[in-house]
């Protein structure tokens, strides 16, 4: 029998042909946020147990794009783009557990199949779609500056659907990061029994706070 090896699958002798390396994993990008308030009670619907409302601000979302470019603590990726490029639209809210605030992640769209592995073991609700957004550049003839009245637009589309977009225009720098997104992340990692019981199929669900 063969000895197998790989952070993720496909497992093999070599462990190469893993979909994902082992962490660590860094990430430089571009990252553009929308915050808005909703009604809280569409915030409540997406809050499994044992997570309540923020008790501040409990209707705060994000809706943010990313270009990111990643890699393992080998860098070896980044040699090689399509293996450390891909895009990023996630919807992330408020949540309350144990009397302190986290931000969550309930919705999460990929361009790439290893982001979504990767998400998926962290516990984002990953899936593919088509993401895209206008890059900065320090040359100005086709980017905008990253300063006043530099103007950005931004889209995201799955199963053929437009589901989102965005202009934004850069007013000045802000004193202060994001309110939605700028907390610790509590997730939960969903792996659903492979074998059946009774005739149902049970879940294990793991609640975690990162950061």
């Amino acid at each position: 029998m063969a000895m197998v090896q790989g952070f993720f699958y496909p497992r093999t002798s070599s462990g190469r042909a893993s979909l994902i390396p082992a962490p660590p994993w860094q990430y430089s990008g571009d990252l553009l946020t929308v915050e808005y308030r909703t009604d809280p009670a569409r915030v409540a619907e997406l809050l499994p147990e044992p997570l309540g409302l923020a008790e501040e601000d409990p209707g705060a979302v994000a809706l943010i794009w990313a270009d990111w470019q990643s890699c393992s603590s080998s860098r070896e990726e980044l040699l090689d783009p399509v293996r450390s490029q891909y895009k990023e639209a996630f919807v992330v809210v408020r949540c309350s557990y144990q009397g302190r605030t986290y931000s969550r992640c309930v919705y999460i769209w990929v361009d790439k199949d290893f982001a979504v592995a990767r998400g998926i073991h962290q516990g984002y609700p990953k899936k593919l779609g088509s993401i895209w957004q206008t890059r900065p550049h320090p040359f100005a003839h086709a980017a905008p500056q990253i300063g006043a009245g530099g103007t950005f637009g931004a889209t995201l589309a799955a199963g053929d659907r437009r589901l989102a977009e965005a202009v934004l225009t850069l007013t000045g720098e802000s004193q202060t990061n994001g309110f939605v997104n700028g907390h610790p992340m509590a997730h939960h990692r969903v792996l659903p029994n492979i074998a059946k019981d009774g005739g149902a199929t049970r879940s294990s669900h793991r609640f975690f706070p990162k950061g």
